[in-house]
């Protein structure tokens, strides 16, 4: 029989999605300055620092998705702790001991952590480096699975409970033999995240485009409002070398991130192809620009 036990996560999933829309409503508010201000430096200021906070808001959107689904399943088998795409798995029969948080002192969690969710590692005193998955307001509701490899914290609503359940199904004995490791799913599981290159060159590609960007928005103001230059007839028109460079970005990104997952190499090419194209577009503009 497998037991599913829910943390208290009430609080760490109102605190996340006020962080979630803080961050999108600045981004809002950010872009309709940018919007309201002439095409400058300044300008890009403001677009370039909504992007960073929608990027943000995104992810603590997720965290407190993961916040959300924070359980833990226990059978005869193991422990198994459950964060958004992630899953803990802790074999019955590596568990050692349970050591209430109330006797050890506070620790410090690095990682995604904030009132009432905390997520990450930190060193604990007696156990070593620990794992946590906990939603507590306290250290004193904590609850250490010791393994002879690693620590996991966990905030369970009644330790009482959690721990005759565990004994009684270290009692039955395994049935099937689980290997203490970390799964991911989903999103989680891309390679990409693991891959020190290609987030170097998808950044790449971010920083192509910005240069160029940024190029485009420094000249513009000095732009006579007839440009006489073949292909251009006014100075809004040079805004579709930054538009076009923004939709390649976008393509480059996807279809980078989505042929990794399949084979590294074609994601790496892809990744170049659009560092490419953006230095292609920003020689577009100089040239366009000093004629």
């Amino acid at each position: 029989m497998i037991s599913e036990l829910h943390p208290h996560r009430a609080l760490g999933v109102l605190v996340g999605a006020a962080l979630t829309l803080w961050c999108f409503a600045l981004t809002g508010a950010l872009l309709w300055r940018g919007f309201t201000q002439p095409i400058d430096l300044p300008a890009l200021g403001l677009y370039l620092t909504a992007t960073v906070f929608f990027a943000l808001g995104c992810l603590f959107g997720y965290w407190t998705y993961s916040c959300l689904t924070l359980k833990y399943f226990l059978d005869r088998n193991g422990l198994i702790i459950h964060w958004g795409d992630i899953r803990q798995v802790v074999p019955m029969d590596r568990i050692e001991r349970l050591v209430p948080g109330r006797e050890l002192p506070a620790p410090k969690v690095t990682g995604v952590s904030w009132l009432g969710h905390h997520v990450g590692h930190g060193p604990v005193e007696g156990l070593g480096d620990a794992i946590f998955y906990a939603t507590h307001g306290s250290h004193e509701e904590l609850l250490y699975v010791v393994t002879p490899e690693q620590t996991y914290a966990i905030s369970v609503a009644d330790e009482v409970q959690f721990t005759e359940q565990l004994q009684g199904h270290q009692k039955l004995g395994q049935v099937v033999s689980l290997p203490q490791v970390t799964e991911r799913h989903s999103v989680a599981a891309l390679p990409f995240w693991h891959d020190t290159l290609a987030q170097i060159l998808a950044l790449a590609v971010i920083a192509g485009f910005v240069v160029m960007l940024g190029y485009v928005f420094q000249q513009y103001p000095g732009v006579p409002e007839k440009f006489a230059v073949q292909g251009f007839g006014d100075k809004s028109d040079l805004l579709s070398i930054p538009i076009t460079g923004l939709g390649l970005l976008a393509v480059s990104l996807v279809l980078g991130f989505m042929l990794h997952a399949l084979d590294r190499a074609a994601g790496y090419v892809l990744f170049l192809a659009g560092i490419g194209t953006q230095i292609v577009l920003l020689s577009a503009a100089i040239i366009t620009l000093n004629q």
